[in-house]
C-alpha cells in the first residue's frame, strides 16, 4: 500500500524491521477516521481506520498485510459489522488496496504525516 508505506517513511521508518511489535502511529485528518499504522507481529503490519460503536473497536477498513522481503501481502480483511476474510497465502483485494491508497493520498493523510514529528 503505496500512501502507508510513503506516511512510515515520512515518520523516520523506513522497514517495518525497524518497528518493534505494538508499535503504532496515528495520523489525523479532519473530516475522516484516523488512520492508524501498527506492527501486530514479527512480519505483520494493520493498517485500518476504526470508530467505536457501543464501547467496541470497530475497523472501517481494517488491512493486515504479511511483509516480506519488501512486499506487502494483504492476509486479512476487515470491515464491521460483516465483512472479514482472512488467508494466510493473501485475500484478493488488491483493487480496494489500490483504491484505498489512492483515497488517503487525496484525503490529507500523506500531507498530514508531513508535519508530524519522525517517531511520533
Amino acid at each position: 500500500m503505496k500512501a502507508a508505506k510513503e506516511i512510515l517513511v515520512l515518520l523516520g521508518i523506513e522497514s517495518i524491521e525497524e518497528m518493534t511489535v505494538n508499535e503504532s502511529y496515528t495520523v489525523e485528518v479532519a473530516g475522516f477516521e484516523d488512520l492508524t499504522i501498527e506492527k501486530i507481529g514479527p512480519d505483520r503490519l494493520s493498517v485500518a481506520h476504526h470508530y467505536v460503536q457501543r464501547g467496541d473497536l470497530m475497523c472501517d477498513p481494517e488491512i493486515v498485510f504479511h511483509i516480506d522481503n519488501g512486499e506487502w501481502r494483504p492476509v486479512r480483511y476487515t470491515q464491521h459489522p460483516g465483512v472479514h476474510q482472512h488467508n494466510p497465502a493473501g485475500v484478493d483485494v488488491e483493487d480496494f488496496v489500490t483504491q484505498w491508497s489512492e483515497n488517503l493520498q487525496e484525503q490529507g493523510f500523506v500531507d498530514a504525516a508531513k508535519e508530524m514529528p519522525d517517531g511520533c
